[in-house]
Parts: structure tokens; C-alpha cells; sequence
């Protein structure tokens, strides 16, 4: 009878302390269930900004790089078009000297076209022109104006020394035109950082038939101005 009443007695303890036991955790739960939600949550949205940030700078990379590479375009384009190598001269010439067939020296304009084409002769650079141009004399009192058109080629020693020389025709017949010098480009592009260049030396010209005569011709002093593009 005894062990009886001890048992009901433990159980009447032990019994509300395993409600109480059992109480407690139903109501940590659901606290252990938000915290463990918050920190899911927390790890989401440090990977959305985490994405965000590799997004951005991937942008941001990606415009760099584009940057980069229309500034090379742009580069590129400048490049080629210095390396053209076309340039375009004027030469006033002042005649001194001529052959009979004058009576008055011609003076006049030869234009000169240099293209980027050539070859090295040695320590020369041999470059590829064509000339044109015009002129006004005088032959036994009546105006006589002969004009000049030939291809040739330019030899150049160190861009200070320059002989020119273009065959097609003058005046009335085939003839030869030359010009040499002194080139000033060290000076204007090199010095003065100008896209021109100035020539200086003796022109001078040959004709197999100067307006109906035999062969005759006549010089001067060229000044040439040359404008690269």
C-alpha cells in the first residue's frame, strides 16, 4: 500500500514537470523555425546583392571594354589616314633662263601630285608624282603660252636633298621637266610640327617642239609648297 502511494505520489511530480517539459519546446519551436527562416532569408539576400555586384561590374566592364575598343577604332582610323602619303604642291616658277625660240622667259604654276609609292635606291627614297601646269612667254612679240603634263618620280636624300624629274609633254612636243633642291621638312614638320613642307632649287624645262621650232627650253627658280593628306 505503501509503494502505491509513492508511485501515485512520483507521478503527480514528475507528470506536470513532463507537460511543462513538453509546453517549453512547442514554444521554442516555432522561434527556432524564424530564426532559421531570417537566416535563409539573410543568405538570399546576400546572394541577390552579391549577384547584383558581379552584374555591375560586368556592366561596367563590358562598357570599358567598348570604350577601349572604339578608342582603338578611332586610333586606327587616325593612323591610316596619316599614313595616306598623298601630297599636293604648288610650285610658282620665275623663268631666268631660255632657249632663242623666247623672247620673254616663261613664268608660271606647276602643280605636283606625290603619291605614297616607291621604292630605296641606296640611302635615296624613290616616290612616284605627276605634274601639270602652265605657263606664259613670249615669242617674237606675240603672247605664246605653253603648257606642261608628265609622270615621274622624286628622289630624296635624307629629306633634305631632292631631284624631280616628270617626261610627258611641253609646249608643242615631248620634253622632260626637272626640279632639284633643297627640301625645308625637318624644319616644318619636325620643328614647327606643320603638316606642309616647302621646296626650294632650280626648275627647269625641255621641249622637243616649242610651238611649231626646233627643240628649246628654258629655267628658272621653283619654290614648291606641299601639303600632305
Amino acid at each position: 500500500m505503501k509503494n502505491k502511494n509513492y508511485i501515485t505520489k512520483y507521478l503527480i511530480i514528475i507528470l506536470p514537470l513532463l507537460f511543462i517539459n513538453l509546453n517549453a519546446q512547442d514554444q521554442a519551436d516555432p522561434v527556432e523555425e524564424t530564426t532559421a527562416t531570417e537566416e535563409v532569408e539573410s543568405t538570399e539576400v546576400a546572394a541577390e546583392a552579391t549577384a547584383e555586384a558581379e552584374e555591375t561590374e560586368s556592366t561596367e566592364a563590358t562598357a570599358e571594354e567598348v570604350a577601349v575598343a572604339e578608342e582603338a577604332d578611332e586610333v586606327e582610323e587616325l593612323v591610316v589616314k596619316e599614313e595616306l602619303g598623298f601630297s599636293f604642291g604648288v610650285a610658282p616658277s620665275i623663268g631666268f633662263v631660255s632657249g632663242e625660240t623666247f623672247t620673254n622667259v616663261p613664268v608660271g604654276v606647276t602643280v605636283v601630285i606625290t603619291t605614297p609609292y616607291g621604292f630605296k635606291l641606296g640611302p635615296l627614297d624613290f616616290t612616284i608624282s605627276a605634274a601639270f601646269g602652265g605657263y606664259q612667254g613670249e615669242f617674237e612679240k606675240s603672247a605664246f603660252n605653253p603648257s606642261i603634263m608628265g609622270v615621274g618620280g622624286n628622289l630624296t636624300l635624307a629629306n633634305l636633298v631632292f631631284a624631280e624629274g616628270h617626261t610627258g609633254i611641253v609646249g608643242e612636243g615631248t620634253g622632260i621637266r626637272g626640279f632639284a633642291g633643297v627640301s625645308l621638312e625637318y624644319l616644318m614638320k619636325k620643328g614647327l610640327g606643320l603638316p606642309v613642307n616647302i621646296l626650294v632649287g632650280g626648275e627647269g624645262f625641255i621641249s622637243s617642239k616649242i610651238s611649231g621650232e626646233s627643240a628649246s627650253g628654258w629655267g628658272g627658280l621653283g619654290v614648291r609648297l606641299d601639303y600632305d593628306f
